[in-house]
Parts: C-alpha cells; sequence; structure tokens
C-alpha cells in the first residue's frame, strides 16, 4: 500500500486555528481599546470568523485525512472511519490544479462510510504549475478496470 494523500495538518488544523486565534485575539484586544464606540470592531471579525467556518467547512474540513492505494483499490480514511473503494466503482474523477490545497474528487457509485463523493489533496510537487501525475494514473487505471 502507498500513501498517495498529502499531509492535512496544516490545512485542517494549524491554519483554522490561526485564523480563529488571531480573530478572537483581534476582539478581545480591539474591542475595549475602541470603548463600544466603534461597533465595525465587532461586526467584522465576526463575519470574517463566520465566512472563514464556510470557506474551512466547503473547501477543507472534507478532506480524507489518509488516502492508500492499495494496487485494485483506494483506501480513504477520515476521522476513524474507513471507505474502501475498489478502482471500477469510480464513476469520474476530479482535479482541481489552482486550489489551496489542491483537491482530487472521486465519485463512486454509491455511498459509503465517507460518502459518495471522497475529496484528498494530492502530496507536494516541485512545481505546482504542472498536472498532477497522480489523476492521469488514476483515470488509467479506472478505465482499465472497468474494461475487464
Amino acid at each position: 500500500m502507498t500513501k498517495i494523500s498529502g499531509s492535512t495538518f496544516y490545512f485542517k488544523k494549524l491554519f483554522p486555528a490561526i485564523w480563529f486565534g488571531f480573530l478572537a485575539f483581534f476582539l478581545v484586544a480591539a474591542v475595549p481599546a475602541a470603548g463600544g464606540e466603534a461597533p465595525f470592531f465587532v461586526i467584522v471579525p465576526v463575519a470574517m470568523a463566520i465566512f472563514g467556518y464556510f470557506l474551512f467547512k466547503k473547501l477543507v474540513w472534507d478532506l480524507a485525512d489518509e488516502v492508500y492505494d492499495a494496487g485494485d483499490r483506494l483506501i480513504f480514511r477520515k476521522g476513524g472511519r474507513e471507505q474502501v473503494v475498489r478502482l471500477e466503482e469510480i464513476t469520474n474523477i476530479d482535479y482541481a490544479q489552482f486550489h489551496s490545497p489542491e483537491r482530487i474528487t472521486i465519485h463512486v457509485r454509491s455511498p459509503g462510510a465517507l460518502g459518495k463523493e471522497l475529496v484528498f489533496n494530492p502530496p507536494l510537487r516541485g512545481n505546482p504549475f504542472s498536472k498532477c501525475p497522480l489523476v492521469s494514473d488514476l483515470i488509467e487505471r479506472v478505465d482499465k478496470a472497468r474494461r475487464r
């Protein structure tokens, strides 16, 4: 088994902690300094927190923690749950190259423990502007598996 997903620690844990921590610090430090005179010192950080929550929920927190390639199947792990997907069960592979983080979405025929759309980020590459070779390889292997 080969791990084909990148690390999600920074995107799923560290960056959100920095984001919400900065907003909390700003609220604690700026609101008393303003003396309640400027309501935007409260409104803006709260709006940024709400925006950040929905952004992280849509783009980051749905990423699988680990994805392993086991030859004829992929093994997805997320939050203590696991889903095994055989290559012939994959209906589509989407790749979002210019997202941060990059996203590979695997669509499967029937939902499992993690759902019908399984999302993970590929490992970091030297040239972020080149197409991910992992995606091309998966597309070819899925096509071969379907023909069998």
